[in-house]
């Protein structure tokens, strides 16, 4: 029997559209607008929210160990009354130094409210029966872009970019901020008097002290995922335009991606547990590698039909990357220190996507296209192999078989 969708798991991902729709996506939008206005060059803007991306990986590992002390609802209350005040602060800022500042404490705010703590909320609500609302929550904030560049695009229609700022503060504050505060305190001691949930606790399929490989595989394949994302995100403009493709199919492309990772989630939420959690990273990784080779064939064939393949395949697997990195975890090293541990690989994840665009751009420039394609190939290829890696460490520490009794659905 399939479980009903939880109207929390639907809040939550409400407030995680709000996390990257406020935290993430505007700033490929704003940010030409606000070299523009300050008089700053596009090098610095972006140099800024590159360099902020990269202290948010030293970052995460903090407020995943925040999560295990404190849980999450006391972490994510904060994180919207902080990404409130620091969208108010970038709103007033004159001076290059201010906007570093606050473009740092924007990152900040954004590791407290984004999958990572929505994740680990639902983790220590539901154990490792935390994949369907986790499926629920990507699923509805896979539209984040989809919502919020239309949105940034009719307000700055009539308004300049503090004051889109302001609004993107206010959402955090006035519909954000309540649905953390909805979200049940994990209970800490007996004589508690609130009623409280308690935790779902399972120890994962691995001990503690049998961890290290699958750790050092699960960091390679979620860091390899992030990197192709980042990078594809950031430089397909560029990239077709090197291949002599017209920037309007680029934009084709990237609209077709969206509504295929939301398609690839409402699969795998329809599917319960009937894959198991490891075949979930090989088919997103494998999805990425295709999606890049389809588009190395767009070299040779004409036609717009092989871009528009690529579209496919990456937003498969783009969508399917989200779920992976949230279950994964859970189900090979449990739901205690869940926080973290998904603090500590998503550092190292957030290293990697920090680095993509930078390198891309480098690469693009300096060595050519062909080159870059053989680097992101590279870079997919050995994403796949930590894949499959770690589907041979789940099967051996007695992972349950594909299939599953019709109770677990």
């Amino acid at each position: 029997m399939t479980r009903p969708v939880e109207p929390l798991s639907l809040l939550i991902g409400v407030s995680m559209t709000i996390g990257y729709g406020t935290l993430y996506y505007p700033f490929a939008i704003l940010g030409p607008e606000i070299a523009r206005t300050q008089g700053w060059s596009n090098a610095f803007v972006f140099g800024v929210f590159s360099a902020a991306l990269l202290t948010s990986a030293i970052t995460a590992s903090l407020v995943g160990r925040a999560m295990d002390r404190f849980g999450a609802r006391p972490v994510m209350v904060a994180g919207s009354c902080l990404a409130a005040l620091t969208l108010a602060n970038l709103s007033s800022v004159q001076s290059m130094t201010g906007f570093a500042i606050a473009m740092l404490m924007i990152e900040f705010s954004a590791r407290m409210v984004q999958y990572e703590t929505g994740f680990a909320a639902l983790t220590a609500l539901h154990g490792r029966h935390a994949r369907r609302p986790i499926a629920h929550v990507t699923l509805v904030a896979g539209f984040a872009s989809t919502v919020f560049w239309p949105l940034i695009h009719w307000l700055l229609g009539f308004m300049d970019w503090r004051g889109v700022c302001l609004v993107l503060a206010a959402v955090n504050l006035l519909i954000a901020l309540p649905i953390h505060a909805l979200i049940p305190r994990v209970r800490k001691a007996r004589h508690d008097p609130e009623p409280v949930e308690r935790p779902v606790r399972d120890p994962g399929l691995l001990a503690p002290g049998n961890r290290k490989p699958a750790f050092v595989f699960m960091a390679i394949a979620f860091a390899g995922g992030s990197f192709l994302m980042s990078a594809v995100h950031t430089s397909f403009f560029l990239i077709l335009d090197e291949m002599g493709r017209a920037a309007a199919l680029a934009a084709l492309a990237g609209a077709v991606i969206g509504p295929m990772q939301v398609g690839a989630r409402l699969i795998e939420m329809l599917t319960g547990e009937r894959v198991s959690s490891s075949i979930v990273g090989v088919i997103s990784n494998t999805a990425l590698l295709v999606g890049l080779a389809c588009l190395v064939a767009g070299l040779w064939l004409d036609g717009d039909l092989i871009v528009i393949v690529f579209a496919v395949s990456f937003g498969i697997g783009q969508g399917l990357n989200f779920i992976a990195r949230a279950i994964l975890p859970a189900r090979l090293f449990g739901t205690d220190g869940y926080g973290t541990m998904t603090g500590n690989l998503a550092t190292i994840r957030l290293f990697a996507m920090a680095g993509a665009p930078f390198s891309t751009a480098l690469v693009v420039s300096q060595a050519g296209i062909g080159v870059t394609f053989a680097m992101l190939l590279l870079v997919a290829a050995v994403s796949v192999a930590a894949s499959w890696a770690l589907v041979v460490i789940e099967k051996t520490a007695g992972a349950e078989p594909l299939a599953v009794s019709p109770g677990r659905s």
